[in-house]
């Protein structure tokens, strides 16, 4: 199915309703959930994982809103709320902040929904539903872009850019915990895009890091055994 863009999708919208609500256009204003990009029909779902940013208690995740009218002279309140039946988080893993509001001379602005971290998010994922309601100030967008679904962990997985020449050349055998000591030590955790100078300098600070470790004491394993740089790294 061809994709639209969003406002190809809001101009059907806005047609598609009663000759009334378009007539009121520049009295009613309406808001609903975006992403940065503005080429896709539906507003596309977060996924966050405390993994790749270690030692953090808790992190903030911006909720992208925009306006479809007139920016306000003042501070209005939007409802976003939680959708419970969809959300399979608990109450303590998230906040949301208090008051909700769309600033004042604002065409879009972000809510700061902060995650919580825990070690249940070690062995599982977890979703938040959030909803746009109508209240006094804002009636509601596009029907697909009323919701967006946040899932969270402290989870990690291979990622593809730990292929079979990352491994040969710089960093070895994968392993959960290996990944997880390799954005400790350099602070990133994608190195897709990068070049071959680029990741063997990465690959060598993580040597550094393990080598500093070691000499303080640390004892760095996984299932693999000692957790190594590739042998073949200069």
């Amino acid at each position: 199915m061809k994709r639209l863009s969003v406002i190809a999708i809001l101009c059907c919208w806005l047609i598609s309703c009663s000759k009334d609500a378009v007539d009121q256009y520049g009295e009613i204003n309406y808001v609903y959930l975006a992403d940065d990009s503005t080429d896709i029909d539906e507003v596309t779902p977060i996924e966050y994982s405390f993994a790749f940013h270690p030692g953090a208690e808790k992190d903030t995740v911006p909720v992208l809103i925009k306006l479809i009218g007139k920016p306000g002279s003042e501070d209005r309140p939007v409802a976003l709320t939680v959708d419970a039946p969809n959300t399979t988080a608990l109450k303590g893993d998230y906040q949301l902040p208090e008051p909700l509001v769309f600033r004042a001379g604002r065409a879009f602005d972000t809510i700061a929904l902060v995650l919580h971290n825990s070690g249940r998010l070690k062995t599982g994922k977890f979703k938040i539903r959030l909803m746009l309601q109508p209240n006094g100030h804002f009636q509601l967008g596009p029907p697909d872009n009323r919701y967006i679904d946040i899932t969270f962990s402290d989870m990690i997985a291979r990622p593809g850019w730990w292929d079979n020449v990352v491994e040969t050349n710089f960093l070895s055998t994968y392993s959960d915990a290996k990944y997880r000591l390799f954005i400790e030590a350099t602070g990133i955790a994608d190195m897709a895009g990068l070049s071959e100078s680029e990741q063997r300098a990465y690959a060598v600070i993580f040597r550094d890091f393990l080598a500093r470790g070691r000499e303080n004491g640390e004892v760095y394993e996984d299932e693999n055994g000692l957790i190594n740089v590739s042998p073949n790294l200069y």
